[in-house]
């Protein structure tokens, strides 16, 4: 019996090739035309228009499911330099910053976290014991915990590039360390275990530092 060869879709049905590295947690994303995604061991085609409409679309459908959004979602993924091009060095120079300008920065968006993830109210959770050993319901004959902050998990914001003005100075300030992946990561301590509070605390940091110019964003897991 011969085997159908399942048909190749064209090349035109898609926008970027992502190349996901030997742990499977970070994704480069390269132009279809670029030989380093060609010759890549691990390469899959997407027609999703960039990294940040690929993970909507993970969050939605996790959802869809009835999970959190975040579920499985603990990947980096960015476009490769090697596709977004030189464009002119002045526009695409990160900007400056003194040690007082930085400290200035982080003050205000450490502020506009706090304010974020203090108004923010986590949705409550109930532990206890299953009816079974791995059941998925609970025994409230049995001794149940009520926790009013939610899901468990961590936040962080992650600078690009590691070489950067700011992210130099969040290393020589103490705020943050090398990420992994690259660039630097500040993490959210504050808010608890409430996964959602720093979720929330994450993005009002990550966007302040964006306005400032900053190649800046959050990510989340939970615990």
């Amino acid at each position: 019996m011969v085997q159908q060869q399942k048909e190749r879709k064209p090349d035109s049905d898609f926008l970027f090739r992502i190349v996901r590295g030997y742990e499977g947690r970070r994704l480069t994303w390269h132009s279809l035309e670029c030989a380093t995604g060609k010759n890549a061991r691990y390469a899959k085609r997407t027609a999703y228009a960039s990294p940040e409409a690929r993970r909507e679309a993970i969050k939605a459908n996790n959802v869809a499911k009835g999970y959190h959004e975040s579920f499985g979602n603990y990947y980096t993924d960015h476009l490769a330099k090697c596709c977004i091009g030189r464009p002119d060095a002045t526009e695409s120079a990160s900007p400056t910053f003194t040690t007082a300008q930085a400290r200035r920065i982080f003050k205000q968006a450490h502020d506009a976290g706090m304010a974020a993830g203090m108004a923010h109210t986590p949705t409550p959770m109930i532990v206890g014991t299953p009816t079974t050993p791995f059941g998925n319901d609970i025994d409230y004959s049995k001794r149940t915990y009520h926790v009013p902050s939610g899901l468990c998990g961590f936040a962080w914001v992650v600078i690009r590039p590691g070489n950067s003005s700011l992210a130099r100075q969040a290393k020589k300030l103490g705020i943050g360390g090398s990420a992994y992946g690259g660039g630097v990561s500040i993490w959210i301590h504050e808010h608890g275990q409430s996964y959602e509070c720093k979720q929330q605390h994450a993005h009002a940091y990550a966007r302040v530092l964006s306005e400032h110019g900053v190649d800046a964003y959050a990510q989340s897991r939970l615990d």
